[in-house]
């Protein structure tokens, strides 16, 4: 049927084209004739195709097109804090609720009002009372979710806290009565955290049902039962937390088991064994369920991983303080738990979480040898070494709360081993832990000064406080300071200056100015010029020195005179040392200039001085070698100022020279003989005119 109707159509089409064949032939004239038979050809072409793709298209069956009737997902308001105080005020109101019962009870008890008996009936009427009330509202839609959830866990709170004052307080109950209440109980709140999926309400369950074991321990059973019921219940509990995937109520979950294993555990010396295979399968438990929550890219995976990572040191921290006599055991096992978990994050190449569990483990690893007590300098070297450990994983997790608490406990750390620490001998482990510090501090502000793509909240208020450029000063605060020890333990001479700490400052302050400024920061430099200047007011006085420092002190007077000289030199001829402080300087070249010629010649004269106290020859040399100095630093401010339009250093040079002059004139010239004032006026006279003729030309131009 379908290809008749084909073939039907072709000769209508062939028709068509004798037609077109026709009227084309009458405008054979005006057209070429290649150009012709391309578009006719074209023409025909495109009415075959459109044919045949319109045969075909009848020939398919209709597809019918499936339409999704999903409704879609709206993406989850975020409350106000007008909705998360009335969503939280229920909860609030219930608390007081529980706690105006508890006292109403206790007045009546006070007052002898009703029995005991009756009081437990009547606390567990109104328990019920709460239930009913909570399905109603739930059932006929009275009321919203978070009320009536609110009475559940309320009815939930009042039937334990009653259970446990009737067996423990009042001693109306039973004791077998009371735990298989209790147990009902905790039943009965497992299921409506269950079915009401509300994670306030397991955190309530959670809370509440770990007051069992301490009925358990008043009714004497074995610390075996105790201690696995609170497993079982942590367990339990997982049921709901993976269901309702509840972040808040596995980290509270876990916060209140292990405080109920300390706390029973400690209270009634419980074996090490038990005790400590208790705690490390509830961390266990916790970690599995934390693992499949886990995903890398939540906006709040960085404060997932720093919890953890906070979990896991606590959790050693106790487990070196429940065990005595079978630490290196649990710590063994916590190891190789870590290094599983490491490994298990490796498979998966979730980088982030091998960082955190192969720092726990290396720390674990750490403490298992201290345990075995290899080395007794061992404990030196690991404390600090974890807190660098540390807080360098702070930092390639960027994570903010970590960074805060590690830097402190790090700085802390530092602190203690340099001011605990001697450096004498020098090879001493102790010394080489000071040395240590230095070396953690740098890798650690190589890390953190990293550039980053994009900066967090954090990240910015400390780029914007400038934090990392305190940074280095504070490395290198600690640096001279422990220069300064290794100066007074091994150099120094009592009553004299610290001279190798005065040459390394001078050595480092020339030194910073030739590093980038993206590797010390912007303060770091002005720091060291502010300490190199305060430290010469030390070393130009002249002093009555001993023979033993005579070369220490010329050489280091030479070493500030020449260092302070390039410094000058280098702000003269505009060399970028001072990163973004050139422009400010720059403005001020004229007074630096002057004030730092002035300082040099006091430097040089001073230098002259002190070599004339030790080594004595005469004084006509030292007045004349004063006037000199200052003839020349005269001549150079004059020549400077040659250079340029700087008219405050020429006029600093005119005044020296003046100055000079008249020194030479009415007060050395009595100490000089004949041959040395030839000389030395004829020298003075050369320079003169040729630094005139200088200036002069200036003028001119």
């Amino acid at each position: 049927m379908h290809s008749n109707n084909l073939e039907k159509r072709l000769i209508e089409l062939e028709q068509e084209v004798s037609i077109l064949k026709r009227e084309m032939a009458q405008l054979q004239n005006q057209i070429d004739p290649r150009t012709k038979r391309v578009e006719k050809a074209e023409i025909i072409h495109t009415e075959m195709k459109t044919v045949i793709k319109n045969e075909l298209l009848k020939q398919q069956p209709v597809q019918k097109v499936e339409v999704n009737k999903t409704p879609l997902q709206e993406p989850k308001k975020e409350m106000s804090i007008e909705e998360m105080l009335v969503w939280s005020l229920p909860k609030v109101f219930m608390i007081m609720i529980v706690f105006g019962v508890l006292w109403g009870l206790k007045l009546i008890s006070d007052y002898g009002i009703l029995a005991n008996g009756f009081k437990i009936a009547l606390a567990y009427v109104f328990s019920l009372v709460l239930v009913g009330l909570a399905y109603f509202m739930e059932y006929k839609k009275k009321r919203q979710k978070a009320l009536y959830i609110t009475l559940y866990g309320g009815a939930f709170i009042i039937g334990i806290l009653t259970t446990a004052a009737g067996a423990i307080l009042y001693d109306v109950l039973p004791l077998f009565i009371a735990l298989i209440v209790a147990i009902l109980y905790i039943a009965y709140g497992i299921v409506i955290s269950y079915m009401k999926k509300s994670e306030v309400l397991t955190v309530f369950v959670a809370f509440t049902s770990l007051l069992l074991p301490y009925l358990l321990e008043y009714m004497a059973f074995g610390e075996t039962i105790i201690l696995g019921f609170i497993v079982l219940l942590f367990a339990c509990l997982q049921i709901v937390i993976w269901k309702h995937r509840q972040i808040i109520a596995l980290y509270t979950g876990l916060l209140f088991s292990q405080m109920a294993v300390l706390i029973v555990g400690f209270m009634n010396n419980y074996q090490e064994i038990a005790f400590g295979c208790t705690f490390l399968i509830v961390l266990g438990i916790f970690l599995y369920s934390w693992i499949r929550f886990y995903e890398a890219e939540q906006k709040i995976s960085t404060l997932y991983e720093s919890l953890l990572f906070s979990i896991g040191m606590i959790s050693l921290f106790f487990i070196n303080l429940i065990a005595v006599n079978y630490t290196s055991f649990f710590l063994l096992v916590y190891m190789i738990g870590f290094i599983a978990l490491g490994s298990y994050a490796y498979l998966k190449k979730q980088r982030r979480l091998i960082d955190v569990f192969s720092t726990v483990a290396l720390v674990a690893v750490m403490n298992f040898f201290v345990q075995l007590e290899v080395a007794t300098n061992l404990k030196e070297f690991l404390l600090p070494f974890t807190a660098f450990i540390s807080l360098l994983l702070a930092l390639r997790l960027r994570a903010s709360m970590m960074k805060v608490t590690n830097s402190l406990i790090f700085t802390i750390i530092v602190l203690f081993v340099f001011l605990d620490s001697s450096v004498e001998p020098f090879w001493r482990f102790e010394n080489i832990n000071q040395l240590l510090m230095i070396v953690y501090m740098l890798v650690l502000f190589k890390i953190a000064n990293r550039p980053k793509t994009k900066l967090g909240r954090f990240e910015k208020a400390m780029q914007e406080f400038a934090i990392l450029e305190i940074v280095p000063i504070l490395i290198s605060f600690y640096v001279f300071a422990y220069i300064a020890k290794v100066d007074y333990g091994y150099f120094h001479i009592e009553g004299e200056l610290p001279y190798f700490l005065l040459i390394v400052l001078a050595v480092t302050t020339i030194t910073v100015l030739l590093i980038k400024e993206k590797f010390i920061g912007r303060f770091l430099p002005v720091v060291f010029l502010f300490s190199f200047c305060y430290s010469m007011v030390y070393v130009l006085p002249v002093y009555d020195i001993s023979d033993q420092v005579v070369a220490k002190n010329i050489f280091l007077r030479i070493v500030y005179v020449v260092i302070f000289s390039y410094i000058l030199y280098s702000n003269y001829k505009g060399k970028n040392y001072f990163g973004k402080w050139q422009e400010i300087l720059r403005k001020s070249v004229e007074p630096i200039i002057s004030i730092g010629l002035l300082v040099n010649m006091i430097a040089v004269i001073t230098l002259l001085s002190q070599i004339h106290t030790v080594h004595y020859f005469g004084e006509r040399f030292l007045y004349t070698g004063h006037t000199i100095i200052i003839l020349i630093t005269a001549c150079i401010a004059l020549w400077i100022s040659s250079k340029g339009q700087q008219k405050f250093i020429r006029y600093t040079g005119y005044s020296l020279l003046v100055f000079g002059i008249a020194k030479l004139i009415f007060f050395d010239l009595s100490y000089l003989d004949l041959l040395i004032r030839a000389i030395l006026f004829i020298s003075i006279g050369g320079f003169g005119l040729w630094l005139s003729n200088k200036l002069l030309q200036k003028e001119d131009l």
